[in-house]
């Protein structure tokens, strides 16, 4: 057995981390376009040579690029499985429709759930919902992780999965604005819970499965993702609070201005989204608009 990592970052190592507790006999290569961490030594064609998973550790911006180049490369039978939760910032399309599009007949799946990869390399419990069309492949990558602290569970519902993710990373962004700017765990519950309902609202509205907001991949990972100093959401949230804007990227920031595209005229009925809308497109001061959003709490 032959698995690539695809991405030598954070979520990258973590997985690399659980591969090598479960004792099936097997090659893990890591390869990442950074000469100086690509740690396979290999060109990425080499790497791909009957390579039988390919995990794809790597922001949503980067995702489409990298699907082209593996595209060429990659065996009909080799099963991709992402970990990028986001809409790429061109086509706007989400993570499942970026890997339908650029290979034809994927076999894949999509990892998306409570797993800070800082506590899985501490050998912490983590969770995700392994999202695919084949129940056969979900088999096949839930025996990559027998026997590890990554426990996965089945869902067929591919794209709401994905949006989920998506959401919840905005959502995110949001309530770490709104708590950096007022630090009141009141005002957080209130609008945490707030928060959840738009989301079941957005997925209403995209014609997608709601039950899933309220599961792994949708509160479960808003609650672990929300509460972790480790975000990289809440990082990018807590220094537009304090600045008014950041030169740093996070999975929500890239995927708001898609979401609410897709909503059109309805992400105007949508309360916080558009109080993010406004602190972020139309870079309004955030402590001003979100006591104006305060204000108007019926």
């Amino acid at each position: 057995m032959k698995i690539l990592i695809i991405g030598n970052g954070q979520i990258g190592s973590a997985i690399f981390h659980l591969l090598k507790e479960n004792k099936q006999k097997k090659t893990i290569e890591i390869y990442d376009r950074d000469e100086l961490k690509n740690d396979s030594g290999k060109t990425l064609k080499e790497c791909l040579e009957n390579t039988d998973y390919v995990f794809l550790c790597i922001p949503s911006w980067h995702l489409e690029k990298a699907l082209k180049d593996i595209s060429i490369h990659l065996k009909n039978n080799t099963i991709l499985i992402s970990l990028s939760k986001g809409i790429d910032m061109t086509s706007g399309k989400s993570v499942d429709q970026l890997i339908e599009k650029s290979i034809k007949k994927a076999k894949f799946t999509l990892l998306s759930g409570p797993m800070f990869a800082r506590e899985i390399i501490e050998n912490k419990m983590s969770f995700a919902v392994s999202a695919t069309a084949d129940k056969k492949v979900f088999n096949k990558v839930a025996e990559l992780f027998e026997n590890t602290k990554l426990k996965l569970e089945y869902s067929n519902k591919v794209h709401s999965v994905a949006i989920s993710g998506v959401l919840k990373n905005i959502y995110t962004l949001a309530i770490s604005i709104i708590d950096n700017s007022i630090e009141d765990n009141n005002i957080k519950g209130f609008l945490s819970a707030k928060a959840v309902r738009e989301m079941e609202e957005i997925m209403k509205i995209l014609k997608l499965d709601e039950e899933t907001i309220y599961g792994t991949s949708g509160l479960g990972d808003f609650i672990a993702t929300v509460s972790s100093r480790h975000s990289q959401n809440r990082k990018v949230g807590e220094e537009i609070s304090d600045n008014g804007s950041t030169a740093l990227l996070s999975e929500g920031l890239v995927s708001l201005p898609s979401i609410v595209k897709l909503l059109g005229k309805k992400s105007k009925k949508l309360p916080l989204l558009s109080l993010l809308e406004k602190i972020i497109k139309e870079k309004k001061n955030p402590k001003n608009e979100i006591g104006k959003f305060l204000k108007e709490i019926k």
